[in-house]
């Protein structure tokens, strides 16, 4: 448990936060400003696999037959392939192996209020659509991927693309590609033209698509030579979230054709621009189920659970548990303006009844997550906005979304191994044996914007990060104004369970930049990682051996210190000997601010009263 949180001062003020002090509820059970909207797994090889909540005692939803069946087409010119891998939805190889339909180059209608929608019908007479696109589709904000520079970049669809190609049969529109220029999608018609598609739906069942350049025999329906099958990335890693069912992968169930043609047609309406759009990251496809390799013992009751209708398919289920429980609430009931996050594990009966997956001969400790899942939690935190956060975990990131009813915070990262104590005696000096060593994911977030209460150095901007493994004594970075120099402590029983091995930690810190020309006179934040020092010291009075870092990105100094012995090392960060900042530390000042009743004394190089104060 997150414990020995420490250092206070007063923060931007708007409001008296008042998180639950009991669990909260998925918001599918309980809609509200306080709840847990959603549970999201990143597998090791990158794959996306969205959760459901299910409460204790309920069925499992049956695995969904899936709404598209994604496979490739070939593209035949002049008797030979000229592309093997062109992967699209059902509805859309139906189009284009079907040799019925016409191309018509939209770009003059492209950003107008007479671009057809997807399903128009087309006057020839007129040359008209009877259902036209709204002005405001031109607005809709994206992530819009430029070939050139790789990457993707926030904009409306009217600024990303500037092509328009429809694609009609029988004078209905069935589907658009977009593309980034009107030059682009005119060219695309002329390369399209003469082409014959190859629906390679039932040639990828078998793992194999034609070799590029082979010749294609149309009586026969065969192709020359044949290679294995290479599935985009983008179709693996987002098939599971839009519930598509993927051709050459165990998993796909081809759609039966009669019941193709009647399916509704998805959003993207543009496959091309769909494949350009998500094509950053690559997850594999997911591999056959596998029989679970770690038992687990039942431990004490949880509400519920969430999961997914093929945990075992996926392979989630090889550590013994079968979903995750999130309890989200403030620490203690001493306390309303913390949030405490914590993931378990779990374990379901015969009687579907849900309990903590805990280790065998000792459930009262849960069993460890997989090392290899990334963990994203959405909660809803009603008016709270996130100051200092205290985490277990690694390569967490803590991300706040405001909403116009609530707020709400996403927290990803990845569990990390922690040693837990029986009792505080077992994290003091060199002898504790941990009771359990347990993979854990946690954090503390604290309300930056709450009138009662706050953390962090007064003047800084409060916006700091803290995580370890050693649970016992973790503590916020301490300053002290004579050193010029943070100290901080983390804790942990000396030895694991067999009492040999012993037990090692990581600490990271990560502070705005903006705070550093406050502390320490640092005006260029690129001296961070010369300029300096970090110590650390074992409770017996010696220096331990651990690896160290010091990084700035993104307007942060990253602290990372790593391979320490516990059980409670001591760690500073100052400034080196001889360092001579750019320029002299600022000085600050004193101002006092009142509301009402209310007075509050804020120290800084430019203080300002919080919102709802004035200067006195």
């Amino acid at each position: 448990m997150l414990a020995g949180l420490l250092t206070a001062a007063n923060p931007a003020s708007a409001a008296t936060i008042r998180l639950p002090k009991s669990a909260m509820n998925a918001c599918v059970v309980q809609n509200g400003i306080y709840c847990i909207e959603s549970v999201t797994l990143t597998t090791g090889s990158g794959q996306k696999i969205p959760l459901t909540y299910v409460p204790s005692g309920a069925e499992v939803p049956a695995k969904k037959t899936p709404s598209d069946f994604f496979a490739p087409v070939a593209q035949i010119k002049g008797g030979k392939v000229v592309d093997n891998n062109w992967w699209m939805s059902q509805y859309q190889r139906d189009v284009l192996a079907s040799g019925k339909f016409v191309m018509q180059d939209l770009s003059s209608l492209y950003g107008t209020a007479n671009h057809p929608e997807q399903g128009a019908k087309y006057d020839p007479a007129k040359k008209t659509y009877d259902i036209n696109k709204p002005l405001d589709f031109y607005g809709y904000q994206m992530d819009c991927f430029n070939p050139t520079t790789k990457t993707n970049t926030k904009s409306t669809f009217g600024e990303c693309f500037k092509g328009s190609v429809a694609f009609l049969q029988d004078n209905e529109v069935k589907f658009f590609f977009f593309y980034p220029t009107a030059a682009e999608a005119a060219k695309q018609i002329a390369n399209f033209t003469g082409v014959t598609f190859i629906d390679l739906a039932e040639l990828s069942a078998t793992q194999q698509r034609p070799v590029w350049g082979t010749t294609y025999d149309a009586a026969t329906k065969t192709f020359k030579a044949t290679e294995g099958i290479i599935i985009p990335i983008w179709v693996t890693q987002n098939a599971l979230v839009n519930g598509w069912a993927v051709a050459g992968t165990p998993a796909a169930v081809p759609a039966d054709p009669a019941a193709a043609s009647t399916t509704v047609a998805p959003t993207t309406e543009s496959a091309t621009a769909e494949a350009t759009e998500l094509a950053a990251t690559a997850p594999l496809a997911p591999a056959p189920g596998v029989a679970v390799g770690t038992p687990a013992e039942a431990g004490r009751a949880l509400a519920g659970r969430w999961t997914h209708p093929d945990w075992q398919g996926l392979n989630l289920g090889s550590l013994g548990y079968d979903g995750l429980y999130v309890e989200a609430k403030t620490p203690n009931e001493f306390v309303s303006s913390m949030l405490f996050v914590d993931v378990l594990p779990t374990l379901t009966g015969a009687d579907k009844k849900t309990n903590l997956a805990g280790q065998v001969g000792n459930k009262a400790y849960a069993t460890s997550l997989d090392s290899d899942i990334v963990i994203t939690v959405k909660v809803r935190v009603g008016e709270m906005q996130t100051g200092v956060t205290v985490a277990v975990g690694t390569d967490i990131v803590v991300t706040q979304q405001p909403g116009g009813e609530y707020n709400a915070i996403s927290i990803t990262g990845t569990p990390v191994t922690v040693p837990l104590a029986k009792s505080v005696k077992d994290c003091e000096g060199e002898a504790g044996i941990s009771k359990a060593n347990v993979r854990q994911f946690q954090m503390i977030a604290m309300a930056s914007n709450d009138d009662t209460s706050g953390f962090g150095v007064e003047g800084t901007s409060g916006g700091m990060y803290v995580g370890s493994n050693g649970v016992c004594g973790l503590s916020t970075p301490v300053w002290s104004e004579e050193e010029k120099a943070f100290t901080w402590r983390a804790a942990a029983p000396h030895f694991a369970p067999d009492g040999v091995t012993v037990n090692k930690g990581f600490y990271k810190a990560v502070i705005p930049v903006a705070d550093a020309a406050l502390l320490w006179g640092m005006t260029n934040p690129n001296d961070a990682a010369s300029a300096l020092e970090i110590s650390l010291t074992t409770e017996a009075g010696g220096t331990a051996a651990f690896l160290k870092n010091i990084s700035v990105k993104n307007g942060k100094i990253i602290i990372d210190v790593s391979g320490f012995e516990y059980s409670r090392p001591k760690l500073k960060i100052g400034i080196k000997k001889g360092y001579k900042p750019a320029a002299k530390i600022l000085n600050k000042t004193t101002i006092t601010c009142v509301k009402g009743k209310a007075v509050k004394k804020i120290t800084a190089v430019k203080p300002a009263c919080p919102a709802g104060y004035k200067k006195k």
